[in-house]
């Protein structure tokens, strides 16, 4: 009987365990911000909030035209469980970030792209920039994602 009890505390501590570790992982939010410069002052002229999906290597990508110009912005965020030898385990968050004048499926594989990795334990907030050179206007991008358990409050 009390083998059968102990096992079942087992089964029990390692359903709890994944199932804790699923929900944290289904709360990470992310913004993408366009930024446009004049004389080294930046205004901000788009943001928007989005979950990207977080199963195992599901990528979630955002497209959008970037205001006043021929160009595209694509955001790409990607979980994996491969790719860092960390402490904390080997599960990450990629983020990519890329400028065309066109449409891409994804940012990782642009040329002109922003690459930034965390570990998914220790995701706290994460950020990756790109500046865009857009004729006349000189632009930024920025592509950041945090766990909202989190925040700051304000």
């Amino acid at each position: 009987m009390n083998k059968t009890l102990f096992l079942l505390s087992i089964v029990a501590l390692l359903a709890f365990t994944s199932t804790t570790a699923a929900q944290s992982a289904e709360g990470v939010k992310c913004v993408v911000k366009t930024y446009v410069f004049h004389k080294q002052e930046g205004r901000q002229i788009v943001a928007f909030v989005f979950s990207p999906k977080l199963g195992e290597e599901e990528l979630t990508n955002k497209t959008l035209r970037l205001a006043g110009t021929k160009l595209f912005l694509t955001a790409s965020v990607f979980p994996t469980d491969e790719s860092m030898y960390s402490a904390k385990g080997a599960d990450s968050l990629r983020l990519a970030l890329a400028i065309s004048s066109r449409r891409l499926p994804q940012a990782f594989d642009a040329a002109n792209n922003a690459v930034a990795e965390v570990t998914f334990a220790a995701l706290d907030t994460v950020r990756v920039e790109k500046n865009i050179d857009a004729g006349r206007k000189s632009m930024r991008a920025r592509l950041e994602c945090w766990d909202p358990q989190l925040e700051k409050q304000k």
